[in-house]
């Protein structure tokens, strides 16, 4: 299986402004944060590449949602994560997409969220989705994406199932 590769969309960091808090700012690159779910406290180092980018907080103020560390990429499309070698657990441990559904042309239709949701605007796969997957029962998630991708497949999908490392 493939290891699943970060596109840097920066959805999910889009989503835990509410949920890290920076509790002390130890220097102007270090703080002492919180993830408030989990009540893990970590150390955020920002790190020398992205201290320019991070500086610039226009963005992130106007979007109180964002992580505060969540930077636009000065390299072209998407985002960087300023303190990335030193973020929450939850960071490292988030998969936004556990597998990728493609149809007979290679066009990818869907994939599979880290909630077993499915994420899709095909109806067909929707409807096969509701009727043939999400009803699917496995005691590990690794179980569960064998049988989902085994079901899509006989139906003509071809799935890319990632790692879960």
């Amino acid at each position: 299986m493939p290891s699943f590769a970060c596109t840097r969309c920066g959805k999910c960091c889009m989503n835990f402004g509410e949920l890290i808090r920076i509790e002390r700012e130890l220097s102007g690159t270090e703080f002492s944060c919180r993830f408030l779910i989990t009540n893990e406290v970590f150390r955020a180092r920002v790190m020398p590449e992205w201290r320019e980018i991070f500086s610039d907080t226009a963005e992130v103020d106007a979007h109180p949602a964002w992580c505060r560390f969540l930077r636009r990429s000065p390299e072209g499309p998407g985002f960087v994560c300023t303190v990335h070698d030193s973020n929450a657990s939850i960071c490292r441990e988030f998969r936004c997409c556990l597998m990728r559904i493609y149809d007979r042309t290679g066009r990818q239709v869907g994939k599979i969220g880290g909630n077993r949701g499915l994420i899709s605007e095909d109806e067909c796969l929707n409807q096969f989705f509701r009727e043939h997957v999400a009803v699917i029962e496995g005691s590990s998630l690794k179980d569960w994406l064998g049988k989902a991708g085994k079901a899509l497949s006989s139906a003509g999908y071809r799935v890319v199932i990632y790692d879960e490392d």
